[in-house]
C-alpha cells in the first residue's frame, strides 16, 4: 500500500469525533445543513443566522443543483413594495436547501450575479465555479518542409476556466485552492502537513482534497445548531 494513502486513512479514522449538537451548538461537518435564508455578512453565515428568510423575498433566481451554482437577476424584500432595492449588491450570500452559496465578484457586463455552493463545509469550506478569463494565445504558421514555425502572432481570447476556492470558517478569508495555500492552511497540523508534502504530483488533485477533508475532521468548528425542519 502507498504509505501516503495509509497515513491519510489513519488520519481520517482518528479525526472522527462526536458530531452531536450540544448547548445549542453543532459541529460543522462536510455535509452540514445550514438554515435557509439571506446573509448580509460573513458573520451571519458563521453564526448560521440568516437575516431574511426566502418567504420574505421575491425575485428572479435560477438554481443549477448539478454544478452547485445559482444565478440571480433580482432579489427584493416583499414588505418594502415595488420600490424596494435590489439586494444582490449588498448581500454576502445565502443558503438554499441547507447549502450555503457565496457571492462571486460579478464579471464585467454580466447580466446575472453568480453564487457558488460550498460543496464541503467545515474549518475549510470548498467551492468552485467557472469564470471567463482573457488569455494570450500564440498562433504559429509552420514550414511544411522543416516543420518549424516561420511566423507567429499573439491574440487575446476569452476562455472559460474552473476556479477553485477555500473559505476559512474562522476568519472569512477566501483563498485559491492550490498546493501553496493548502500548505498554509495545514501549518497547525504537522502530521497532515507532512503527508501533503509526500504526495506525488500525479496524485495531488485527489489526495490534496482528502487532506482538506481530514483536516476538517481533525479540527472541529461549531456554529449555532440549525432549526429543525
Amino acid at each position: 500500500m502507498n504509505p501516503v494513502s495509509f497515513l491519510l486513512g489513519i488520519l481520517l479514522i482518528l479525526g472522527i469525533g462526536n458530531l452531536s449538537a450540544q448547548d445549542g451548538q453543532a459541529i460543522v461537518t462536510k455535509n452540514y445543513k445550514f438554515n435557509d435564508g439571506i446573509y448580509f455578512s460573513f458573520s451571519d453565515f458563521q453564526k448560521n443566522r440568516p437575516v431574511l428568510e426566502w418567504s420574505e423575498l421575491h425575485g428572479n433566481v435560477f438554481s443549477n443543483p448539478e454544478n452547485f451554482t445559482v444565478k440571480a437577476e433580482v432579489l427584493k424584500q416583499k414588505s418594502l413594495g415595488p420600490s424596494a432595492e435590489n439586494l444582490l449588491d449588498s448581500i454576502w450570500g445565502f443558503t438554499i436547501g441547507g447549502i450555503p452559496y457565496y457571492k462571486i465578484e460579478k464579471e464585467k457586463d454580466a447580466p446575472l450575479t453568480l453564487f457558488s455552493g460550498m460543496r464541503v463545509r467545515g474549518e475549510l469550506c470548498y467551492f468552485s465555479y467557472e469564470a471567463r478569463e482573457e488569455k494570450e494565445i500564440v498562433f504559429s504558421a509552420y514550414n511544411p518542409v522543416t516543420a518549424r514555425p516561420f511566423r507567429s502572432s499573439t491574440e487575446k481570447r476569452s476562455l472559460k476556466i474552473k476556479k477553485e476556492k477555500i473559505l476559512l470558517m474562522k476568519t472569512g478569508e477566501v483563498m485559491d485552492y492550490n498546493f501553496e495555500n493548502m500548505m498554509i492552511c495545514l501549518k497547525d497540523d504537522p502530521v497532515l502537513l507532512r503527508a501533503l508534502n509526500q504526495i506525488e504530483y500525479y496524485e495531488l488533485e485527489e489526495k490534496m482534497f482528502k487532506c482538506l477533508l481530514i483536516y476538517n475532521d481533525r479540527h472541529i468548528i461549531k456554529t449555532n445548531a440549525s432549526n429543525p425542519n
